[in-house]
């Protein structure tokens, strides 16, 4: 949010003091130290206060890509002759937006890579090589952008427009309500600083505000565009990654829309935008963000769909009021206990049974168990056991049937945690329960078939229950259960841990032995496969193309030539808002399942569109001047009542004459001339 909002700082500093260029300069060293910082805050040798470094990197990044972001379209744009250039103006911003991609397409490939493929200051990973090279490049990159200045056509501020633009409207506002109740002696309010004001500026301004109001439905879009990089992110970890062998996993999936668009950016370009222009349509960069808007809608009517059909493989969770009880029944016996939440029940030997009870804050149940005497070859000297057990609001707990010597004894563990990992990498609990002292130096490791290991050290307290969380890779394991005391004393199996999956490896000793080691499936695989993801990425990537190109397209070719970084840096806005907007609406937590929040969002873009299509029908296209001066035509009629420059939008395009501008006076049938500059 912080890199979209520091855009507007750029844009007045741009715009009002330094100039396009100066401000990117400035701002690429600030971006540039950052990615330095961060590097350093990776680097060991040479870090200081870590943290505090990498905050204050990842702050002056924001700033720094911040305040250049409303610069380099709009100083690209400066470097073409208007309304001569328009074309390749429309095919510069096609461009400029396939390197944004390529960079974003490259980089998510290839730093995960340095970071993996290379070891570094002792770790088996290389953060400072993965923070290093973007910091390189960024250095480079400015170097390579102080060679071209001699080429560039440079403009600098004559003046404080900003300062300018808020002395005009505060004036005016001022005027109208002084003259509030008297008759109308203006056809717009902004013409009431006519008197102190030149009438170009009330007219930039004019048109200014009018693309600002424009401006008030996108966030909307943005809200469901950056959810690639969240909710789309934890849809994928609950999918199946496997391709031809090798595990994709679901951060991997980002990757997919930067490739698309630079597919389909020359795809537009070349074919479909020049095939539609023959027949007359999406020949407005308005148009053509309708379109898109309606894209990004379909984009999620299809992840909702395919949410739907992932939850058939969700773990079932206690919803409100409920809790969970999560039985298993270690012993060589079958056991039968009492419950008030159900009538007499059956625990298989060896097997687990799940219960979703009522549980309102802290609720309280009375369990009786019974055992037959011999169980097996452990003796029991007391068979039954009454016991109460809580139980709290959603949830889920494990109760492990075992013994204590040869009394039965019902273990309780800590709450349990059955949602698959947000990475999609499979989740194992190791539970380890003793009834003596004899078992010591325990340690489980788990193995996979390409020889990497997890260990799990078994703490020698006098703890009846130990347990831990392993996050680890898919694929075939092996794990030994060994006692470091008594190397005859392993234990060996194997299990295939697949995408999403919840696993629970329960291990009893009695008497210094493991009398029982078992793996339960607590949350099923992910069985969809990740490549049912491609048509919603397809679907948001043309959204992206026509939506977010054409907006920067129409930012520049439509603002005044003294604003068009602000108005651009307000277009940045509308993403940062788009971001809170995410924010907003998940921690409202308005539906329990995250399809119905998909909907909800296609419904939302819908109807904007909807709105958005009505405001672009007002909403009139302003006539270029040489060299990307200009000027609209006079308002018409009941201007007061919109911010907009109301006239015929000519079929929607942006329409120039070459060295002439039509004036405030065309309707009275006069017209100035003017020699381009």
């Amino acid at each position: 949010m912080l890199c979209y909002f520091v855009p507007v700082v750029g844009a007045i500093l741009a715009d009002s003091y330094l100039g396009r260029f100066r401000t990117i300069l400035y701002f690429s060293i600030i971006y540039a130290i950052g990615n330095i910082l961060m590097c350093f805050a990776a680097t060991p040798p040479i870090s200081i206060w870590p943290i505090q470094m990498t905050y204050i990197g990842l702050v002056l990044i924001a700033w720094g890509t911040g305040g250049i972001k409303p610069c380099v379209a709009a100083f690209g744009g400066d470097q073409f002759h208007l309304p001569q250039q328009q074309q390749k103006l429309q095919q510069f911003f096609s461009l400029f937006y396939f390197t944004i991609n390529f960079g974003g397409f490259v980089g998510m490939i290839l730093i995960p890579i340095l970071r993996e493929a290379f070891t570094c200051f002792g770790d088996d990973t290389c953060y400072a090589l993965g923070f290093g090279f973007p910091a390189a490049l960024m250095v480079t990159a400015l170097f390579l952008f102080l060679l071209g200045k001699p080429l560039y056509r440079l403009k600098y501020p004559k003046e404080n427009i900003m300062l300018k633009f808020i002395s005009c409207i505060y004036y005016a506002v001022k005027k109208k309500m002084s003259v509030n109740g008297t008759p109308k002696v203006a056809n717009h309010w902004l013409d009431y600083a006519e008197d102190k004001f030149p009438s170009k500026l009330i007219m930039d301004i004019k048109i200014v505000l009018a693309i600002l109001f424009l401006y008030i439905p996108l966030p909307l879009f943005w809200s469901l565009f950056d959810q690639q990089g969240s909710r789309w992110t934890f849809q994928a970890s609950r999918m199946n990654g496997t391709i031809l062998g090798t595990q994709l996993l679901p951060d991997q999936m980002q990757v997919i829309n930067p490739a698309i668009v630079l597919l389909l950016i020359p795809l537009f370009d070349k074919l479909i935008y020049p095939w539609f222009g023959n027949l007359q349509m999406l020949s407005s960069p308005l148009k053509r963000m309708i379109v898109g808007g309606v894209f990004a809608g379909l984009a999620f009517i299809m992840s909702g769909l395919l949410e739907l059909k992932l939850e058939e493989t969700y773990p079932v969770l206690p919803d409100k009021g409920q809790s969970t009880l999560n039985f298993i029944n270690t012993l060589q016996c079958d056991v039968e206990f009492l419950a008030p939440f159900d009538s007499t029940i059956t625990l298989n030997s060896g097997l687990r049974q799940v219960f979703n009870v009522s549980a309102k804050n802290l609720t309280k149940y009375e369990l009786y168990l019974v055992a037959i005497p011999q169980c097996w070859e452990l003796h029991l000297k007391n068979p039954t056991l009454s016991i109460s057990i809580n139980t709290s609001e959603y949830q889920v707990n494990t109760l492990i049937v075992g013994s204590i010597g040869k009394d039965l004894h019902l273990f309780k563990t800590d709450p349990d945690e059955f949602k698959k990992s947000l990475s999609g990498r499979p989740k194992l609990r190791v539970i380890f329960i003793r009834d003596s002292e004899i078992l010591k130096n325990v340690t489980v490791t788990l193995e996979s078939s390409s020889g990497l290991q997890d260990k799990y050290f078994v703490p020698d307290d006098n703890s009846l229950c130990e347990s831990t969380y392993m996050e680890l890779e898919p694929g075939l394991f092996h794990y030994v259960i060994r006692n470091r005391d008594d190397p005859d004393g392993t234990y060996k199996s194997s299990i295939l841990l697949e995408l999403g999956a919840v696993y629970l490896l329960m291990l009893r000793e009695h008497n210094g032995l493991i009398v029982f080691h078992k793996i339960f499936t607590m949350t099923p695989a992910n069985k969809i496969h990740i490549l049912w993801l491609v048509p919603q990425y397809l679907l948001i990537s043309i959204a992206e193309v026509m939506f977010a190109i054409s907006g920067l397209e129409f930012s520049f070719t439509q603002a005044p030539n003294s604003m068009k970084t602000v108005t651009i840096a307000a277009w940045y806005v509308s993403v940062a808002l788009g971001n809170l907007m995410v924010i907003i609406v998940t921690q409202a937590r308005l539906f329990r399942s995250q399809a119905y929040e998909f909907f909800l969002f296609a419904a939302l873009i819908l109807i904007n569109m909807v709105f958005f299509a009505v405001m672009v029908k007002r909403y009139s296209f302003v006539v270029l001047e040489a060299d990307s001066s200009a000027v609209a035509e006079s308002a018409i009629e009941n201007q007061e009542n919109y911010p907009l420059i109301k006239h015929s939008s000519l079929n929607g395009g942006v329409y120039a004459l070459s060295g002439v501008s039509i004036s405030p006076r065309m309707k009275s049938g006069h017209f100035s001339k003017r020699m381009p500059r």
